[in-house]
């Protein structure tokens, strides 16, 4: 799923802010980047080798859906992620409904549309946030509280409970981003606590967007 955090969860928390009062005409958007590693809530997924990923949205008033590709991680492979959520705001403070669906075709256990997926919650005021991922299937939850200040973004992301390959890890971690400008972002992301002993203390991330 910006870090190279996912577009998804953009698209599924902060871009559908506010979009209750926009015109009902489809809009399009299509992106790439590409980073120095997979960086997925605190956890480099692709062993440091770089990622390419690939977006492809959409937006119809409030509502934001569209397509997310990547390279993938280094043990599932290419990823195809699914997107699609609801955003309003009342007196200042929004709020985002979503769904996202992970497909890996080259895993067995996980190529089909709905069997690894997760309900997104959001709210915002001003410029902080956070946001719950919840697993459809299974009591997994990851929560992230982020706050943003100039170039700057600071997040405390946390895994409650299984992580979903089924191992007990509870893990929480802390990233400070940072924009040098539209195209170019580095994020420092540190494990603050986990009960994997073999999780990486820090990893740094470049991220270059076209």
């Amino acid at each position: 799923m910006k870090t190279f955090n996912k577009t998804l969860i953009a698209a599924a928390t902060v871009a559908t802010f506010g979009l209750a009062a926009a015109p009902a005409a489809v809009a399009l958007e299509a992106s790439a980047s590409v980073a120095t590693s997979y960086l997925w809530r605190g956890q480099d997924l692709g062993n440091g080798d770089a990622a390419l990923a690939v977006d492809f949205g959409a937006s119809t008033g409030a509502l934001s859906y569209g397509l997310w590709v990547s390279s993938g991680d280094a043990t599932n492979g290419t990823e195809y992620d699914l997107y699609a959520s609801y955003g309003t705001e009342i007196n200042g403070v929004g709020f985002s409904v979503g769904y996202a669906s992970y497909i890996y075709p080259a895993d067995n256990t996980m190529d089909d549309f709905d069997e690894n997926a997760e309900y997104i919650y959001g709210i915002s005021y001003g410029n902080a946030s956070a946001t719950i991922f919840d697993a459809k299937d299974g009591d997994y939850q990851y929560t992230t509280f982020s706050y943003e200040t100039g170039p700057y973004t600071l997040t405390f992301g946390e895994h409650d409970d299984a992580v979903p390959n089924g191992a007990n890890d509870n893990m929480s971690h802390f990233d400070l981003s940072y924009s040098v400008n539209d195209k170019i972002s580095l994020t420092v992301s540190t494990v603050l606590d986990s009960d994997d002993e073999t999780d990486d203390d820090t990893t740094v991330v470049a991220t270059y967007t076209f």
